[in-house]
């Protein structure tokens, strides 16, 4: 996998870009984790936090790339909840935490 990426301002950002580091806010405490591919509800968020700048995946990142890199948010997901049930509201969770993740839930 290439490691293109760039630092750019939040007002630069869009919904689809992918997170290469973990973002902080100014006190330290992780906002969201590498990998994360960012939805416009996470911007809003970034916004409201005064988060300034952050690091993304260029699009010189491959869509094989961008999809590796999902490929292991799922098995990483799929790990933390092996050991529940994936019925009822745990399932639910799994689905909800993937789709967010994965920048799916776009609804």
């Amino acid at each position: 996998m290439n490691a293109l990426h760039e630092h750019i301002g939040l007002d630069s950002a869009v919904a689809g870009m992918i997170l290469m580091d973990n973002l902080h806010d100014a006190e330290g405490t992780m906002l969201l984790p590498q990998g994360t591919t960012l939805t416009e509800a996470a911007l809003i968020c970034l916004r409201r936090r005064k988060v300034e700048s952050l690091h993304v995946l260029t699009d010189a990142y491959s869509a094989a790339d961008t999809e590796a890199a999902q490929e292991c948010q799922r098995q990483r997901l799929t790990r933390l909840f092996r050991a529940a049930d994936n019925a009822g509201a745990n399932g639910l969770l799994l689905r909800h935490i993937m789709q967010y993740r994965l920048g799916e839930n776009d609804a």
